[in-house]
């Protein structure tokens, strides 16, 4: 289309100022979205990409474009860079862009818009990630005259600021913040609307400014004046696509307070369901979802069906994921936000279901997992120096996973061995390819060891989980118990491989986790398996260790961010305890989940946030297994 031109201006280089080291990646990110037909349909061959360029370089992209060639329909112009609001002006600030001089020396917004307004397109948008770029504000007045604008077709103009007048422009992940959020809402992931064809900068100004506004790091501001009929930033990719499935949760609904909870409260899910193929966080899933399960508290029937719909229809785009667990995580995820509402027997029954179908999907899942290891011994392997970190991790989620199906057949009084037999499986390849990796690396392992170990013990595999646990505790005692927390920053994992290898004790609260939670595991594991006495030798290499672990009260909140009550067991070895016999002795006694079904189903939870642990299955799996078999 003649009709639409780009100029994308991203200066890292300049001769007088400091250096940036992200504006050009943001300036070409945005060419290379918009000057796609399918994305912004801008004309390429009146379109301008300019890295580091001169002012003089600028002003003569603009005169070609704005002055050359029939008239325009719609102006984009993005800039990432320098800026600074001077002297009642905010000034762009190019690569020969002076300090003192920027007047005369950097591109005026005042001057810019003087510009646009004698070309006149019909709409233009202007999009500015740089320190003090709310600062455009001075520079409106060009613009706000009457003989400029408010007479019918005279030019609309749409500005989106990405930081206060007071506040820097923050570069991270390799581009601006702001810049980047504006991607994901060009690119779609992030939903807006599925109403239009096309979006405005007004729209996407909005979801951005909602975005970096709750990082706290800067606030963009979007102003939208005189727009003139219907406005064209980009096209809308939810528009007509098969984004549509979502929306068939909406369809049905015989009443009509209940149709509005849940089309008041979808908007939210677009997100996750957009980017669940690529980015799954199964915290802000549960987060979003929360505030329509607790509308419908009172209608379970309701909540039960609208809880179906959200885990098929996420589940069916899940499964386009190269994550073999991603839709096992999602309708693990929807299992869990049934658990507040689990004093209905409905909910009790549609969780048992949940459960078995569950733990069916993780069979086939560690079906293809041995047949992937035996197709290519290192089929889990990423590669990398990374591998080092997240590998042991890796493993033990999928030991974890594979003694939830141990543990869900026996607690639903159905046959173990095929689920057993997978674990054993697993075991094998992990043996014969990985031993060296059964490493206790992070606390986020201790849910899934505690569920394979006590799976272990259920199914008899003792000489398994004697190898899994002593290859563990052995590395447990060469980093001096430091092992990472649960909510590891992931850019410091050289930093945490390269301590813990050379002065693990000098690991502060920052990279390792005081009090561990994943140690402490293993010592009451040890019990299960006779290794206890063994384990005690090595106590005095973690002298003064603390150990936690948190004992929930009330499994129906066990899903949640902020779990109440229940009780926090704290030790510190050689200071409470000296042998393990001591530490079961000193163990206090809390009940567990009192249904089968709410047990399982907080073992999920305990797999997906592993920042809480089953610690139910060491206490009282027989009990477990009793209830069930009266409730079924």
């Amino acid at each position: 289309m003649s009709g639409r031109a780009l100029l994308a201006i991203g200066c890292n280089a300049y001769d007088h100022l400091n250096s940036l080291s992200c504006a050009e990646a943001d300036a070409d990110a945005l060419f290379g979205l918009l000057i796609e037909p399918s994305i912004g349909d801008y004309d390429g061959a009146r379109s301008r990409l300019l890295l580091s360029p001169t002012l003089q370089d600028v002003r003569a992209a603009l005169a070609t474009m704005l002055f050359e060639g029939e008239a325009l329909d719609t102006l984009t112009i993005t800039f990432a860079g320098h800026g600074a609001a001077s002297s009642g002006s905010f000034y762009m600030a190019l690569r020969d862009a002076r300090l003192n001089a920027l007047s005369a020396t950097a591109l005026s917004l005042a001057d810019l818009f003087r510009m646009i307004a004698e070309a006149a397109p019909k709409q233009t948008y202007l999009v500015i990630d740089a320190c003090q770029s709310g600062g455009l504000i001075s520079d409106l007045n060009v613009i706000l005259k009457s003989e400029v604008m408010g007479e019918f077709g005279t030019p609309g103009v749409t500005l989106l600021a990405t930081a206060a007048s007071n506040e820097t422009a923050i570069e991270t992940g390799g581009h601006g913040i702001g810049t980047a959020a504006l991607l994901d809402c060009i690119r779609g992931d992030v939903f807006l609307q599925d109403g239009n064809p096309a979006l405005d900068l007004v729209e996407i100004g909005r979801a951005v400014s909602e975005r970096v506004g709750a990082t706290g790091a800067q606030m963009p501001v979007v102003w939208g004046l005189n727009l003139y009929g219907p406005s064209s930033f980009c096209k809308n990719p939810h528009a007509g696509t098969g984004d549509a499935p979502l929306r068939s949760v909406l369809a049905g609904w015989p009443d009509a307070e209940t149709a509005a909870a849940i089309r008041e409260g979808l908007p939210r899910l677009w997100e996750p369901y957009v980017s669940v193929t690529t980015r799954w966080d199964p915290r802000e899933f549960l987060d979003r979802l929360a505030p329509m399960n607790d509308a419908l508290k009172d209608e379970p029937a309701v909540l039960l069906n609208l809880i179906q719909r959200v885990s098929e229809t996420f589940a069916a785009r899940a499964r386009a994921s190269q994550d073999r667990f991603r839709e096992i995580e999602v309708r693990a995820a929807c299992a869990v936000a049934l658990l507040p509402f689990c004093d209905e027997n409905t909910v009790i029954r549609t969780l048992s279901a949940q459960c078995i179908e569950i733990a069916e999907l993780v069979e086939l899942a560690i079906s293809d997992v041995v047949d992937a290891v035996d197709a290519y011994r290192y089929a889990l392997v990423t590669g990398g120096l990374g591998d080092l970190y997240h590998l042991p991790i890796r493993l033990s989620k999928l030991i974890g996973w594979a003694g939830f199906a141990v543990h869900t057949a026996r607690a639903m009084s159905r046959d173990t061995n095929l689920a057993a037999g997978k674990l054993a499986a697993l075991f094998d390849r992990i043996f014969d390819n990985y031993s060296l990796s059964l490493v206790a690396m992070s606390d986020c392992q201790a849910p899934y060891v505690i569920s394979a170990m006590t799976a272990c013990a259920a199914a008899g595999m003792t000489d398994a989980a004697e190898r899994v646990l002593g290859h563990m505790f052995a590395s447990t005692v060469a980093c001096a118990g430091r092992v990472a927390r649960c909510d590891f920053d992931g850019s410091k994992t050289l930093a945490y491989l390269v301590a813990r290898g050379n002065q693990p004790k000098q690991l502060t609260a920052e990279m390792a986790a005081q009090p561990t939670e994943l140690v402490l595991a293993l010592l009451r594991l040890s019990s299960l398996f006779d290794l206890a006495e063994e384990f005690d030798a090595s106590l005095s290499d973690l002298d003064h260790l603390p150990l936690n672990a948190y004992l929930a009260q009330d499994y129906r909140q066990f899903g949640q961010d902020h779990i109440m009550g229940g009780t926090n067991a704290v030790f510190v070895i050689g200071h409470d305890f000296w042998t393990i016999t001591k530490l079961d002795s000193a163990w206090p006694s809390l009940p567990g989940p009192d249904q089968p079904a709410v047990a399982m189903t907080a073992l999920l939870a305990s797999l997906l946030l592993p920042d809480r642990s089953p610690w139910f299955l060491l206490s009282a799996p027989s009990r477990i297994e009793a209830q069930t078999r009266q409730a079924i």
